[in-house]
């Protein structure tokens, strides 16, 4: 077992990168409160659901609405 244990936190760290998001939000002299503000709005503007289960279209909802109060993804630090 004590052979087996760096194979499963290697395996852990890897599976951790892949659920990083590779972008983020940005807006023009928006402050991290903005986007929490933002963000809440938007949720509960396209009725993002409590449970957790997203669906394609929930996303894409709540990145029209995000977009539309000035936001946009940036990967990098670049406009995605």
């Amino acid at each position: 077992m004590n052979r087996l244990l760096p194979i499963f936190i290697c395996l852990n760290l890897m599976s951790g990168c892949v659920l990083w998001p590779n972008w983020h939000w940005e807006k023009e002299g928006a402050s991290t409160a903005d986007y929490q503000s933002d963000l809440r709005f938007c949720k509960s503007q396209t009725e993002q659901p409590l449970d957790g289960n997203v669906t394609k279209e929930s996303v894409a909802r709540l990145h029209a609405c995000m977009e539309r109060r000035g936001w946009h993804k940036s990967k990098n630090g670049k406009p995605a």
